[in-house]
């Protein structure tokens, strides 16, 4: 389930360039809480300091990030599981355990419909998740989704299934590199198909960065 905080969270900042103690404690406590994002309204629709609040928000988002227990909110989540559950949520569990016992600096999904992404974000890994797709419409939903970043994949596909996933993962490997998401010999967990088409997401590697 997605979770959207709209709510005035940084009123005052339609007038003044600074938060109050309150403020700044909510959207703090809307990423402790396990949010996935916090949006503005009136403070960029028509705020005088629209930019300075985006970069405040941005500020505060990133420090309540780092106090963020990942294990304890995963360990919570599997609590409340229902076995048997279903092969996509099983793997989206199994990425997620591999990236923190390893200390995976990324997890690399490769996805046509997205799901197999935001599951694994619903976990809260401690890494981001780099999730490819050739569908725009799913690289842009899962954008909303925390810990997601969404790569548009627009090369043509490979004739062999298997070359076209090597493609795709070293595209992201790329993607990661550029952006500093991680760095040469750092440990990426990898989730792909074995065939091409929906649902049929079963496959996990773990691969060090060259």
């Amino acid at each position: 389930m997605l979770t959207i905080l709209i709510l005035q969270m940084l009123d005052s900042m339609v007038k003044k360039p600074r938060p109050t103690r309150a403020e700044s404690s909510d959207v703090s406590n809307a990423v402790l809480d396990s949010s996935d994002c916090v949006m503005l309204s009136a403070e960029s629709a028509k705020g005088e300091y629209a930019v300075t609040c985006i970069d405040v928000m941005h500020t505060i988002c990133r420090e309540a990030e780092a106090a963020f227990f990942h294990r304890h909110v995963f360990n919570d989540l599997l609590l409340q599981l229902k076995l048997p559950t279903d092969q996509t949520t099983g793997i989206a569990i199994a990425a997620v355990t591999a990236a923190m016992k390893i200390m995976a600096s990324a997890i690399i999904v490769l996805t046509h419909s997205g799901r197999t992404a935001h599951l694994m974000a619903k976990y809260r890994p401690r890494c981001p998740i780099l999730a490819v797709t050739r569908e725009a419409v799913t690289a842009r939903q899962a954008q909303v989704y925390r810990g997601i970043i969404a790569i548009h994949y627009t090369e043509e596909e490979h004739s062999d299934f298997i070359e076209d996933v090597k493609n795709r993962i070293d595209y992201a490997l790329d993607f990661g590199k550029k952006r500093k998401i991680f760095h040469s010999g750092n440990i990426i967990v990898t989730i792909t198909g074995w065939r091409a088409g929906k649902g049929a997401t079963s496959t996990m590697r773990v691969i060090v960065v060259d």
